[in-house]
Protein backbone atom coordinates (compact mmCIF):
# COMPACT_ATOMS: atom_id res chain seq x y z
CA UNK A 1 0.00 0.00 0.00
CA UNK A 2 1.20 3.55 -0.72
CA UNK A 3 1.44 5.84 1.82
CA UNK A 4 -0.09 9.54 1.15
CA UNK A 5 2.99 11.00 0.69
CA UNK A 6 4.38 8.18 -1.58
CA UNK A 7 1.13 8.93 -3.61
CA UNK A 8 1.98 12.90 -3.25
CA UNK A 9 5.44 11.71 -4.84
CA UNK A 10 4.13 10.06 -7.70
CA UNK A 11 1.51 12.99 -8.58
CA UNK A 12 3.81 15.28 -8.44
CA UNK A 13 5.79 13.83 -10.78
CA UNK A 14 3.05 12.99 -13.45
CA UNK A 15 2.75 16.54 -13.20
CA UNK A 16 6.42 17.41 -13.81
CA UNK A 17 6.26 15.65 -17.01
CA UNK A 18 9.69 15.02 -17.52
CA UNK A 19 12.61 13.44 -14.88
CA UNK A 20 13.09 16.15 -12.19
CA UNK A 21 15.57 16.57 -9.11
CA UNK A 22 15.30 15.15 -5.49
CA UNK A 23 15.26 18.66 -4.28
CA UNK A 24 12.08 19.85 -7.01
CA UNK A 25 10.53 16.75 -6.09
CA UNK A 26 10.46 17.71 -2.32
CA UNK A 27 9.29 21.08 -3.32
CA UNK A 28 6.52 19.66 -6.26
CA UNK A 29 5.04 17.24 -3.67
CA UNK A 30 5.83 19.81 -0.08
CA UNK A 31 7.81 17.42 1.28
CA UNK A 32 10.33 19.03 3.89
CA UNK A 33 12.40 16.14 5.04
CA UNK A 34 13.27 12.11 4.51
CA UNK A 35 12.01 11.30 1.49
CA UNK A 36 14.96 8.82 0.51
CA UNK A 37 13.21 5.90 2.02
CA UNK A 38 10.18 6.74 0.05
CA UNK A 39 11.97 6.86 -3.52
CA UNK A 40 13.46 3.40 -2.28
CA UNK A 41 10.27 1.81 -1.58
CA UNK A 42 8.59 3.76 -5.15
CA UNK A 43 11.62 2.26 -6.83
CA UNK A 44 11.29 -1.07 -5.54
CA UNK A 45 7.95 -1.12 -6.81
CA UNK A 46 9.23 -0.12 -10.14
CA UNK A 47 7.16 3.04 -9.91
CA UNK A 48 10.03 5.38 -10.40
CA UNK A 49 13.68 5.34 -11.86
CA UNK A 50 16.47 7.08 -9.66
CA UNK A 51 19.32 8.47 -12.21
CA UNK A 52 22.14 10.24 -11.19
CA UNK A 53 23.07 13.08 -13.71
CA UNK A 54 26.83 13.15 -15.10
CA UNK A 55 29.00 15.48 -14.43
CA UNK A 56 28.67 18.64 -11.29
CA UNK A 57 26.91 18.79 -9.06
CA UNK A 58 26.11 14.99 -9.25
CA UNK A 59 22.19 15.63 -9.16
CA UNK A 60 19.82 12.56 -8.69
CA UNK A 61 17.10 13.06 -11.39
CA UNK A 62 13.69 11.25 -10.87
CA UNK A 63 11.31 10.21 -12.84
CA UNK A 64 8.11 7.84 -13.33
CA UNK A 65 8.18 4.17 -14.93
CA UNK A 66 5.36 3.50 -17.42
CA UNK A 67 4.13 1.29 -14.18
CA UNK A 68 4.52 4.40 -11.82
CA UNK A 69 2.67 6.74 -14.84
CA UNK A 70 -0.28 4.45 -14.67
CA UNK A 71 -0.60 4.12 -10.91
CA UNK A 72 -0.53 7.64 -11.01
CA UNK A 73 -2.76 8.11 -13.29
CA UNK A 74 -5.27 6.23 -11.37
CA UNK A 75 -4.53 7.91 -7.84
CA UNK A 76 -5.47 11.30 -9.72
CA UNK A 77 -8.61 9.69 -10.70
CA UNK A 78 -9.96 8.47 -8.01
CA UNK A 79 -9.06 11.56 -6.30
CA UNK A 80 -11.19 13.15 -8.64
CA UNK A 81 -14.00 10.94 -8.10
CA UNK A 82 -13.52 11.27 -4.49
CA UNK A 83 -13.42 15.37 -4.84
CA UNK A 84 -16.86 15.83 -7.75
CA UNK A 85 -19.80 17.14 -6.82
CA UNK A 86 -21.72 13.80 -7.93
CA UNK A 87 -23.73 12.25 -5.35
CA UNK A 88 -22.17 9.05 -3.42
CA UNK A 89 -25.16 7.19 -5.11
CA UNK A 90 -24.04 7.83 -8.32
CA UNK A 91 -20.63 6.89 -7.43
CA UNK A 92 -21.63 3.41 -6.25
CA UNK A 93 -23.86 2.87 -9.48
CA UNK A 94 -21.33 3.71 -11.85
CA UNK A 95 -18.39 1.12 -9.75
CA UNK A 96 -21.50 -1.78 -10.03
CA UNK A 97 -21.59 -1.30 -13.51
CA UNK A 98 -17.90 -1.99 -13.95
CA UNK A 99 -17.04 -4.18 -11.78
CA UNK A 100 -18.97 -8.29 -12.56
CA UNK A 101 -20.44 -10.14 -9.68
CA UNK A 102 -19.74 -13.74 -9.51
CA UNK A 103 -22.72 -15.59 -8.62
CA UNK A 104 -22.89 -19.36 -7.62
CA UNK A 105 -24.04 -20.08 -11.42
CA UNK A 106 -20.27 -18.82 -12.22
CA UNK A 107 -18.20 -20.81 -10.04
CA UNK A 108 -19.95 -23.68 -11.59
Amino acid sequence: MLSITQQKILLALLRAKKPVTVRKLMEYAGIQYNIKHHLEYLSSLDLIKVDCEDGFPRRKLVALTDRGRAIANLIREIDSLLNSSESTNEKEITVTQLTPVKTRQDNS
